[in-house]
């Protein structure tokens, strides 16, 4: 019985094999099962971590702040801000005085700490990190209070790059923020990332408004390895006046700084192994909806399904998850990784803070115009014409998604 079964499995291989149709059938289907295990093991771990937020529970810690100074957030047409509040001495690179982005710039006051890019799990300086550096000067980095360059290899007086001899990641991001406080320059937070972030300031503000910055607070996106929890660097990620305190007053030398951390690697690692030994923890930072604030990926990877690969260390190791696809990012999403050329970051500086879908006013967004009464003394002829046109013409709208066909179904109730 074996050995018949032995041959039936050895006749049917063997026409596989000399079989190419046969061959290609059983490949697609072996690779369509291997896709769905992925899919259902991705499932379960998703199921098997911390990703129960309920929706209903909105977070107003920010708004119990304002009317804690007497304050509100008030709706505001952002095409009347944008183009009929501005005046000759405030462009669209500024913040309008009144607005609240200002308020929070004044009383929050953020250091933006930018290293160069990750190449592997080492900080190193890549070709170009003074252009790279500039580049961020002169799109989200204005949003910064201030916002410095450290590396272990190069200065540039043009930004300027600062050199700073280390021999290891974290001698480097430790000796980096020992710099900065004795400067002397007050701050609340400073975040910390790389070249190829792209990070909102604004939203920072917003997020961490609440939180008593002379405390001690450490955040991003958290993760696990080797028994450490830690937010990962590639993610960014930012503490509070206090961290920083506790921080500089355990390594208050360039010495200690260095006896940090042995390697070339894993500074976000041993930044959180220290922090915890002096009792800082990490925190889940995504929104309401379980939507990361902190996202470690490009635009690109996060928002189509899949492109993050199953097997990546995300999600393996991260504390607290976010789906991939439409529903990663929180709307006030802090930092993406993964923006590798300068041209892409001008171009989300202009998606960002230049780009008006609405130029005749905000207050509809996208509603459809009402349809057109039709003329009784059609003949049916004419009225069939009419109904197909207007199909075919329904049916190009959906595929255009450009801002500016936007417009062709806007209906702005008001004249400005």
């Amino acid at each position: 019985m074996v050995g018949k079964l032995r041959n039936i499995v050895s006749n049917l291989l063997l026409r596989i094999v000399t079989n190419q149709t046969l061959l290609f059938v059983t490949s697609f289907f072996l690779g369509v099962l291997l896709a769905l295990s992925l899919h259902l093991y991705q499932i379960s771990v998703w199921d098997s971590l911390d990703t129960d937020i309920p929706p209903s529970q909105y977070d107003y810690a920010y708004e119990l702040w304002l009317e804690s100074r007497g304050l509100r957030s008030e709706d505001r047409d952002p095409d009347i801000v944008r183009y009929h509040n501005r005046s000759a001495v405030y462009g669209e690179d500024q913040y309008h005085p009144h607005s609240e982005a200002a308020f929070l710039y004044r009383e929050i006051r953020v250091f933006c700490l930018v290293f160069p890019t990750t190449a592997g799990a080492r900080i190193a300086v890549t070709p170009g990190s003074s252009d790279n550096a500039l580049t961020i000067r002169n799109t989200w980095g204005k949003r910064c209070n201030r916002v410095f360059f450290y590396n272990d290899k190069q200065e540039d007086p043009r930004v300027p790059v600062i050199k700073l001899p280390s021999k290891s990641a974290f001698g480097l991001l430790c000796e980096a923020i020992r710099r900065i406080v004795e400067e002397g320059d007050v701050f609340d937070w400073i975040l910390v990332t790389t070249e190829d972030t792209f990070a909102l300031p604004e939203n920072l503000r917003h997020y961490v408004a609440p939180f008593n910055a002379s405390e001690p607070h450490y955040l991003g996106h958290p993760m696990k390895f080797w028994n450490q929890v830690y937010n990962w660097g590639e993610a960014g990620y930012t503490l509070s006046r206090g961290a920083v305190s506790l921080l500089t007053h355990r390594f208050n030398s360039s010495s200690s700084c260095q006896s940090g951390g042995k390697y070339w690697k894993n500074s976000d690692w041993y930044l959180g192994k220290h922090l915890a030994n002096m009792g800082v923890q990490v925190k889940d930072t995504r929104d309401h909806l379980g939507r990361g604030r902190f996202n470690g990926y490009s635009f690109k990877k996060l928002l189509f399904p899949g492109a993050v690969s199953l097997f990546d260390k995300y999600w393996k190791d991260s504390l607290y998850l976010s789906e991939d696809g439409p529903k990663c990012c929180s709307s006030k999403a802090i930092t993406f990784k993964g923006i590798l050329s300068k041209s892409k970051m001008y171009q989300l500086e202009y998606l960002f803070y230049h780009l008006r879908p609405f130029e005749m006013g905000g207050v509809h967004g996208n509603v459809a115009p009402p349809p057109r009464k039709e003329d009784p003394f059609l003949t049916e002829e004419v009225r069939l014409k009419n109904s197909m046109m207007q199909e075919w013409f329904d049916q190009q709208l959906t595929l255009m998604t450009t801002p500016k066909n936007m417009l062709w179904q806007a209906t702005p109730s008001a004249e400005y």
